[in-house]
């Protein structure tokens, strides 16, 4: 019995801790947001959710869920693949810097070159994704 649940709590722990990029298919692009990136889902206090939004309605996505700013850098997508290259839209991975701790994750996404707020003063390439989720960057576990 004891044995039995030594084995079961193993299996537990593998899959618990198993690799982020087993959520990102092999072949999904990732970019590196230099502006950064945001999870939509737990914005910070006052950001404009609701304008973001809007732009990705407009653009044809349905609900936004992450968003990348500054993201015109094509990173490895895990330690063990080479980079993609990104259609501007479809499944994508978000970090801040190909190095960051954590990572976005987004089974649809849309970009555009352009400003998405007010508060970024220049033009950049905006990715804003649904289906996000923040999992641990595998290129540093």
């Amino acid at each position: 019995m004891k044995r039995t649940l030594t084995v079961a709590s193993v299996i537990l722990a593998t899959i618990a801790l198993a690799s982020p990029a087993e959520a990102a298919p092999e072949g999904t692009p990732a970019r590196a947001c230099s502006l950064g990136t945001v999870d939509l889902k737990h914005p910070p206090l006052g950001y404009p959710v609701d304008k973001i939004n809007e732009v990705a309605k407009q653009l044809g996505l349905a609900e936004a869920t992450g968003l990348g700013l500054g993201c015109d850098k094509a990173v490895r997508t895990d330690p063990y693949s080479e980079t993609y290259p990104y259609p501007k839209d479809g499944p994508v991975v978000l970090r801040a810097s190909e190095t960051a701790r954590t990572q976005l994750y987004c089974t649809d996404s849309v970009a555009f070159f352009g400003k998405a707020l007010d508060t970024v003063p220049v033009e950049t390439l905006v990715v804003i994704g649904s289906g996000c989720v923040v999992e641990a960057n595998p290129i540093i576990i």
